[in-house]
């Protein structure tokens, strides 16, 4: 029988209208916890997107580069690698390190849900970005307490399936629109500005203890005293600068950031 009643028969056997009424809300609850962030989220894709749209890409591997890659600032730091034809090695290698925060991510994430097949932990971490992230840990904190009865385990996995869904929608949206109107927007509206203001808007909350003041502060620095190191190495060194200084610094336990989101939220 159908668990969702009011869902046409073959929408039922979708992941989302075959569970059960908890894990449903959960999972809108974790759309609106996304939503909050729509302006920046969409604002920052759509700067990505203007950026692929001008640069060397065709069309359609800029609407790959944004389907598959799903990873705004590597995308940007890719793109002028591309533009001066350098060896792939050089544009994984540089991918790759202005991402090691997700490897960071994904070891905080692997407790809550080490106990999910391969391919749905696999899914989550292609669909996972900053704001999930963020988000899922201030909600929950806390793996697995002691306490939490199977049901609501299932309801924080379809929370994170709300966190993500929202993400990955918001974010393609602004992208490929940003594709599409490239050619349409000249460089003198300055959108690159409002790109780096939405970054700033994102990073600002992460801010959230003296660790992570400290290694944003070092990186900062580091990036503008290197700057003319080629291939915009200076990049690459405040990335690896501010890990160190961070690991260093952060010393004490992480305040409740944290407190947890009201259900309403």
């Amino acid at each position: 029988m159908p668990k969702h009643p009011k869902a046409p028969l073959i929408l039922c056997h979708l992941p989302y209208f075959a569970w059960p009424h908890d894990e449903r809300l959960a999972f809108q609850v974790g759309l609106r916890t996304m939503s909050k962030s729509v302006v920046t989220i969409f604002t920052w894709a759509l700067v990505t997107g203007l950026a692929m749209g001008k640069s060397t890409l065709t069309l359609w591997q800029a609407v790959s580069m944004s389907l598959l890659v799903f990873a705004g600032t590597a995308q940007l730091a890719a793109l002028p690698l591309i533009a001066l034809g350098l060896p792939v090695w050089t544009i994984l290698i540089t991918a790759f390190v202005v991402n090691l925060r997700f490897v960071i991510f994904s070891i905080g994430m692997q407790a809550h849900f080490y106990s999910l097949p391969l391919w749905r932990r696999a899914t989550l971490g292609y669909f996972t970005a900053d704001f999930g992230y963020l988000m899922y840990t201030s909600r929950y904190p806390e793996a697995h307490p002691p306490e939490e009865s199977p049901a609501t385990r299932r309801s924080r996995i379809a929370f994170m399936y709300g966190l993500t869904c929202g993400n990955w929608s918001i974010w393609q949206m602004g992208s490929l629109l940003g594709i599409a109107l490239a050619g349409q927007i000249p460089q003198s509206w300055g959108l690159e500005f409002a790109g780096t203001l939405a970054l700033i808007a994102i990073i600002v909350p992460m801010l959230d203890r003296a660790a992570a003041r400290w290694a944003a502060g070092v990186a900062a620095l580091v990036a503008v005293l290197s700057m003319g190191l080629p291939f915009k190495l200076n990049i690459v060194l405040a990335i690896v600068a501010a890990i160190v200084v961070g690991i260093v610094s952060d010393r004490r336990p992480k305040d409740p950031l944290t407190k947890p989101v009201s259900a309403g939220d």
